[in-house]
């Protein structure tokens, strides 16, 4: 299981466990290889070119179908020379704001914005990363002006800092600051709200009702992938997916298990290329 991103993070944790129980379904070991680097290319050029047989996998974010309309060149395309086996899991961001900001909802930080265009500083983690293009996106839909301050790393610690005011991030990672009062969560970025913080309504119960951003971990082969094979691994996180152990360390990552179809999948890469590539041609984005 091929991993496009350093160990550590949230695709590794995801990797591991259902490395895991796979491994316990067919007595086989289903282990992730880290290949980390060019926004996650490397691991995927990995994958495209490696035999169709299904015995090596990417598991990887909305980034991969991403990728295409931020560089000039991919060794891949990003659909085409990948078989979508399942979807495993998918999570929102919290729109969070440093509580010195004298706001508690998403309307009440929309007006304080439109009153200080440019003035407040909105972390992302690099340029072009799904954090980068929902900022982005929100800018557009609530007519407001944002400072964005691309990080290497998570911005986290400059909200904490108050170098920067207000960031999209994971539950798992700011739950705890939430907890201390060093931060606000304004809003959630999917359709529903999350059962760790059910008074922090939607963008869409906010007024922005066209607004959605949610992050899918999936799996992807090689393009070529015979059906029945595909059809195996597709069941065999089905059935992983179903056991509650699994279910609440997902929980704790703040991730909701969702098992799909590689139709279903294909139809959801194909939607968020549409939707991020629009957003990257309206903003001029380029990885530098």
């Amino acid at each position: 299981m091929v991993v496009p991103y350093a160990s550590g993070g949230t695709t590794d944790q995801v990797a591991r466990l259902i490395g895991q129980k796979l491994s316990e379904q067919w007595g086989q070991n289903v282990f992730p290889d880290f290949r980390p680097g060019g926004g996650t290319v490397i691991g995927a050029s990995a994958v495209a070119s490696a035999p169709a047989d299904g015995y090596t996998w990417l598991l990887t974010v909305n980034t991969h179908v991403i990728n295409e309309h931020l560089m000039a060149r991919l060794p891949y395309h990003p659909i085409r020379d990948f078989a979508p086996l399942a979807t495993v899991a998918t999570t929102d961001y919290l729109l969070v704001v440093n509580s010195s900001i004298p706001v508690n909802t998403l309307q009440e930080f929309i007006a304080y914005a439109k009153a200080r265009p440019g003035a407040i500083n909105f972390g992302t983690h690099g340029v072009g990363g799904l954090t980068h293009l929902a900022a982005n996106l929100f800018q557009s839909q609530a007519g407001i002006k944002l400072q964005l301050v691309p990080y290497k790393g998570p911005a986290l610690p400059a909200m904490l800092s108050n170098e920067v005011q207000v960031e999209f991030d994971a539950l798992a990672t700011v739950l705890p600051h939430i907890q201390s009062g060093k931060l606000k969560a304004i809003a959630v970025t999917g359709k529903q709200r999350m059962a760790a913080l059910p008074d922090v309504p939607t963008f869409r119960e906010s007024g922005l009702p066209d607004f959605n951003v949610t992050v899918w971990y999936g799996l992807l082969g090689p393009a070529g992938v015979p059906a029945a094979v595909a059809d195996r691994i597709r069941s065999g996180i089905a059935a992983a997916l179903t056991q509650p152990d699994l279910r609440s360390k997902l929980a704790t990552l703040g991730l909701q298990p969702f098992a799909s179809t590689p139709a279903q999948f294909e139809a959801m890469m194909k939607a968020d290329s549409a939707t991020y590539g629009e957003i990257i041609r309206a903003g001029n984005i380029r990885i530098e």
